[in-house]
């Protein structure tokens, strides 16, 4: 049924070949939070590379374009410990390249959902390229610890038919296609 979320069965089979949708690629359900493939969707892990936004720049944030300045880049091997209140981009360790007939649209886990952490992810529009940029925002009045490496958020892909244009023919020109690690604002 076109439009119905693909099951793992359909998810493995577009994650093999020479041009799998997203790698590296994890067929069953490890570690805590969990990641790797479920039932209908894929849970993505937390890479160690982090921007987080420098409380002593004057640079207001905007999605025209934000200055690197604005953020200073941090490396965590095991965890990041994100105040309260607090607002970090992330990234994910998994590459995408979605078919031009896929949509993939993310949502947050449950455990870090009863923490308080807002995850924050755009859809993967058809024929997107990269690894996510993700938001993470600590609604808690606490620190909420990330575990790098572990699931942080859940894809669920849909098939549908190929739209009249894909992410990479946009008239905006497809501003984040084959981003490496986190992006800030274009």
């Amino acid at each position: 049924m076109k439009g119905a979320p693909l099951s793992d069965r359909e998810i493995m089979m577009l994650c093999a070949g020479p041009r799998p949708m997203l790698s590296p690629f994890i067929p069953r359900q490890e570690g805590k939070p969990s990641y790797g493939l479920s039932s209908f969707g894929y849970d993505i892990r937390l890479g160690s590379q982090f921007l987080v936004p420098d409380m002593g720049s004057e640079f207001t944030l905007d999605p025209k374009g934000t200055p690197r300045g604005a953020f200073c880049a941090v490396i965590r091997e095991t965890q990041f410990e994100l105040l309260a209140g607090a607002f970090v981009l992330g990234e994910s360790i998994e590459h995408f390249a979605l078919p031009a007939d896929v949509l993939g649209l993310c949502f947050g886990k449950s455990s870090y959902a009863r923490c308080g952490l807002i995850v924050n992810l755009c859809p993967l529009e058809p024929d997107w390229r990269g690894r996510l940029t993700i938001a993470l925002i600590n609604t808690s009045p606490l620190p909420i610890r990330l575990h790098v490496g572990q699931g942080i958020a859940q894809v669920v892909f849909f098939r549908g038919e190929r739209p009249t244009r894909t992410y990479s023919e946009k008239e905006s020109g497809g501003a984040y296609q084959d981003q490496t690690g986190v992006t800030l604002p274009q």
